[in-house]
């Protein structure tokens, strides 16, 4: 019987399934590492996109938080312009008004150089008041006071009752009288305070 020896052949068929088996091995351990790099470099491009992104986002954020610096000026700006405005409106309204009552009390001042007598004014409450003329004129909201030189104290009064009369002028008083020397004369230095009546405010504030 003829005996054939098997072994080197088993051993070289054993050789050539570990060399497949370290083969397929490495061949695979190349795709995982291929993968891993490919996986990687898209990672590192997204990071890189969402940084660009961020950068970016943080430069709109720096631009409009300066436009916003800019508005807030801007509307300090405006607020003070006005507030400006406001106290010229202010001013310039008070100032009319007081020229306009101002304009009110001359119409009760006649130019005439005559005397003012109780008949003067008997029957004829529309007339002037006579002789008289004013150094001051000051108007603090309702309050108005006034300074000025008549010939005498009837004078005084006449006007006093023409402010009273006329129904724009309430608490009509004489704050002081004295003689006052002008050009060798001897004449009334006199001091009125008054309000204005309602109805001149409510006519103001039609306006």
């Amino acid at each position: 019987m003829i005996q054939v020896n098997l072994l080197p052949y088993r051993t070289k068929r054993k050789v050539e399934n570990i060399r497949r088996q370290v083969t397929v091995f490495v061949l695979f351990l190349t795709m995982v590492l291929v993968a891993m790099f490919y996986y990687n470099t898209i990672l590192k491009n997204k990071i890189e996109e969402l940084d660009a992104k961020i950068a970016q986002i943080n430069t709109e954020i720096a631009r409009v938080e300066k436009d916003a610096k800019e508005v807030d000026r801007i509307n300090g700006e405006l607020k003070k312009l006005k507030q400006k405005i406001a106290v010229i409106k202010d001013l310039e309204s008070k100032r009319t008004e007081a020229v306009r009552l101002m304009d009110d009390m001359t119409q009760m001042v006649a130019h005439e150089t005559a005397s003012s007598t109780s008949d003067d004014l008997e029957g004829k409450e529309d007339r002037p008041v006579k002789r008289l003329w004013f150094t001051s004129f000051q108007a603090t909201g309702d309050q108005i006071s006034i300074k000025g030189i008549a010939l005498d104290n009837k004078t005084i009064a006449d006007f006093m009752t023409r402010l009273e009369s006329s129904k724009r002028f309430t608490n009509v008083n004489l704050q002081r009288s004295k003689t006052q020397k002008v050009k060798n004369m001897n004449l009334k230095s006199f001091e009125i305070s008054c309000t204005k009546a309602e109805t001149e405010k409510d006519e103001k504030g039609k306006k």
